[in-house]
């Protein structure tokens, strides 16, 4: 039977890839992500069974509704895979509070959340499996990526806790730092340079992540858990 694993940040970069490549694997894939557009053009494009469910996962109070969702279509998850993240620069002296909230509410509070629901038995099974995209910036810590760097550090954190907390299940809780990935949100020039200075493999191909974190929902992890990936592309950190 197909395993069904639900994909935060679907409808682009990481997410989007994941999805894909899920699909192409066998698995069975509930979509999450503001652009329902997007998601139901994947959903017709995608070649296993898919369901898509548009949220703004901002919105922590409607998290629940994404498992709500999948008891309905008697769906027990399998894996989670939170790809949906946000990252701005900002330093000390300029920290706006709206921002800070806004990068941690996605990166941080809303993968809490929704671990918070995917740890009920009635939403998951045993033995499934939690994947996070964090960023080799929780370890770096560059100048001006104050919030990016906090929250992802946050979600390292949080990986190690919960992966104690839920390994009474046989849950396994893992995360992923990658170094700089081609995505809408690393596109620009000040980025290619810093990638050819400080990342001597180049841009990582979203899809060499999504391979990864098939990797981490399959049976072939069933012993890791509670670990903090890095997929350095070279980067020293």
């Amino acid at each position: 039977m197909a395993k069904k694993i639900l994909i935060t940040g679907a409808s682009s970069g990481i997410g989007e890839q994941t999805a894909r490549y899920l699909s192409e694997q066998g698995y069975e894939t509930i979509l999450a992500a503001r652009n329902k557009e997007k998601l139901y053009r994947m959903a017709d494009e995608l070649s296993s069974p898919t369901n898509v469910f548009p949220i703004d996962l901002t919105e922590l109070k409607k998290i629940e509704d994404i498992f709500m969702f999948c008891q309905e279509k008697n769906i027990v998850l399998d894996g989670l895979v939170h790809c949906a993240g946000i990252a701005r620069h900002n330093s000390v002296k300029m920290n706006d509070i709206e921002d800070m909230q806004a990068t941690f509410r996605l990166n941080y509070d809303a993968f809490v959340e929704l671990v918070k629901y995917f740890s009920e038995r009635r939403y998951s099974a045993k033995g499934s499996s939690i994947v996070v995209i964090s960023s080799l910036a929780s370890v770096i810590c560059r100048a001006t990526a104050l919030n990016y760097s906090s929250s992802k550090a946050a979600v390292n954190a949080a990986v190690k806790v919960m992966a104690k907390e839920l390994g009474r299940r046989s849950i396994r809780v893992n995360s992923i730092l990658p170094g700089y990935v081609i995505t809408p949100m690393t596109a620009g020039d000040r980025l290619t340079n810093d990638v050819k200075n400080t990342q001597p493999f180049g841009f990582i191909e979203p899809e060499y992540i999504a391979y990864m974190i098939e990797f981490l929902l399959s049976d072939k992890a069933k012993f890791i858990t509670g670990a903090n990936i890095p997929i350095s592309g070279g980067m020293s950190f």
